[in-house]
């Protein structure tokens, strides 16, 4: 049967409307349906809260603690959400993942369609979007979402004043500069806007050279430049500067010192962790596992560009800006001794691109074997969601908290959902569409579906704030000023503060032994957070052991970790 032009574009609106469909499942699914969980979380929601109540835009903060870890664009974005809709800060917080997955989802399509047009474009939004890293990275509450949006939205501004010969986009381009700056530090410039500016530019030359006509005269091109750069620092300046005034010499030490530098250099790892020194290959595991489920493009990408090699005349310039940004951002994230699989979510468009690239030269036969083979292990998994109470008796029921067993061995109406994508995910795969979409929209499916199905139940293990209340109101609101807290780690400190707008002050061990002995001036109880740990309280915390005190309340917030628990002190 012959198919008419007309049906072609039918099909062609068809895959696409679902693609999209799908794409924006994946953003939105299991994003506003469960409360913060640790790590980040409870303390990106904290600040947001405690900005939104005290109006400081500068020093990023909670429970009166300063944390300049992290410049604040994500923070401010999500406290003007917060005002202007009336959301609290987690949901207002989520909601700006969502608004910031979604932006950076159409630069990258945008820069795909400049360099080499709508079905390029097409293909990078599909790969983008169920790209395993960018997924995930945009449904955790952290300020690296405004990292990846501004950074790929200032390529893409760039894109537009080289490629088009567009000069004005050089202003957009400095002013997304800036807030990539304000949002993860000089990172930003150095691991993705630098590398990518670099060979845009040497293509905006090549232009000028082969199209003279066309383009602006030198002189513009000079000082659209300077004007860009200008809004750039203007732009990082409007916090660098009022926080360099308002901050201690120790805040901006470290902000800048410590955390910019010194997580680069190493000096600082002692202090902020995740040293990584002498792991040269460290970010190998992150690249497979951030690619999936296209790894094997990834892979392909890259042994086809060393190929080529043997006869540069194969190459291009989109090679050179592919292969230069990955090839030198892998090295500056290696070099660094600070490492996290976490640091390559800013790549995430770019390893779209070259992903969408490979589709473009190794789409065959096999793809299509991959892609049922990839449908038949998504679909095995959902079912096995779908039919948990069957199987959840084989767990180790000592280590699960006993609300997530018996949500576990009970049916709920959720269960459906997963059965629903498997019927949804066999109809794209009979469809006449695009190998690549159909691959997509499967993947989608998966994760729209599993998020759904699972984020309920990991709530119910990670939850903090029902255990937590339960805890708070067992101290009487008269005496909640008169208590310290002892060894809070940074996440406790942050639930109190975030569910009870209660900033429980900080003491030494000494001072903790003198209101244990009941000769403080100023308080009468201790808040004790004993972290991974079952040992005596004496034991744990260093203090003498002929001390004698009262446990007058206990808690567990963190169910989902046995060995947590929180204790109300007051001397005997």
């Amino acid at each position: 049967m012959s198919i008419t032009p007309s049906s072609q574009q039918t099909n062609a609106t068809h895959w696409k409307v679902c693609l999209l469909l799908a794409i924006v499942a994946v953003v939105f699914s299991g994003l506003f349906d469960h409360d913060v969980w640790t790590p980040d979380e409870p303390r990106v929601a904290a600040i947001i809260h405690s900005m939104y109540l005290t109006g400081d835009y500068i020093i990023p903060q909670f429970a009166g603690i300063a944390f300049v870890e992290k410049p604040p664009v994500f923070f401010v974005m999500s406290t003007l959400l917060m005002q202007f809709t009336g959301l609290d800060a987690i949901m207002a917080g989520r909601l700006a993942l969502a608004l910031l997955c979604l932006g950076s989802l159409a630069a990258t399509y945008r820069i795909a369609f400049l360099f080499k047009g709508e079905n390029f474009a097409w293909t990078a939004l599909a790969v983008l979007g169920t790209l395993e890293g960018f997924i995930l990275n945009f449904h955790w509450l952290r300020v690296d979402a405004a990292l990846m949006f501004t950074t790929i939205a200032a390529v893409w501004a760039f894109s537009e004043a080289y490629l088009r010969q567009k000069l004005g986009y050089l202003i957009v381009a400095g002013a997304f500069t800036g807030l990539a700056f304000l949002s993860k530090g000089p990172v930003a410039i150095v691991l993705c806007i630098g590398l990518a500016w670099v060979p845009l530019v040497l293509r905006a030359l090549s232009l000028r050279k082969q199209f003279p006509d066309e383009a602006a005269s030198m002189g513009r091109f000079v000082v659209m430049h300077i004007v860009g750069i200008a809004v750039m620092c203007l732009v990082a300046a409007s916090w660098i500067y009022p926080f360099y005034k308002t901050a201690s010499p120790e805040l901006w030490k470290a902000w800048f010192w410590d955390n910019q530098v010194g997580r680069l250099t190493g000096k600082a790892t002692d202090t902020l962790g995740h040293n990584h020194s002498g792991k040269p290959f460290y970010y190998v595991k992150g690249v497979m596992e951030y690619g999936a489920p296209w790894t094997p493009l990834l892979i392909l990408w890259l042994g086809h560009f060393f190929y080529k090699l043997r006869q540069p005349k194969q190459l291009n310039w989109i090679d050179g800006f592919l292969i230069f940004w990955f090839t030198l951002a892998i090295f500056v994230l290696s070099y660094s001794v600070t490492k996290r699989s976490m640091y390559l979510a800013p790549l995430m468009p770019l390893f779209a691109l070259m992903i969408a690239d490979a589709l473009q030269t190794f789409a065959g036969k096999w793809l299509d074997w991959y892609r049922r083979g990839w449908l038949a292990l998504m679909s095995f998994v959902l079912i096995a969601f779908a039919v948990v109470p069957l199987w959840a008796g084989l767990l180790p029921a000592h280590k699960i908290p006993p609300a997530l067993m018996a949500w576990l061995t009970s049916w709920h109406w959720v269960a459906l959902i997963p059965l629903a994508a498997i019927a949804l995910m066999i109809v794209v795969e009979r469809k006449p569409w695009p190998q690549w979409s159909k691959f997509a929209i499967i993947t989608a499916l998966f994760f729209s579906s599993a998020f759904t199905y699972l984020f309920p139940a990991i709530d119910i293990a990670k939850d903090m704030k029902p255990d937590l209340q339960t805890f708070v109101n067992q101290i009487p609101e008269e005496k909640r000023e008169r208590t310290a807290s002892l060894r809070f780690s940074e996440t406790m400190t942050s639930i109190f503060f975030l569910y009870h707008d209660w900033a429980v002050p900080e003491v030494s061990l000494a001072r903790a032994q003198d209101i244990l002995d009941g000769v403080d001036p100023d308080y009468d109880y201790v808040l004790l957070d004993r972290s991974n740990s079952v040992t005596e309280i004496r034991e744990f915390t260093g203090l003498r052991g002929d001390t004698q005190f009262t446990i007058l309340a206990k808690g567990t917030p963190r169910s989902d970790k046995v060995k947590d628990a929180v204790f109300w002190l007051s001397p005997d």
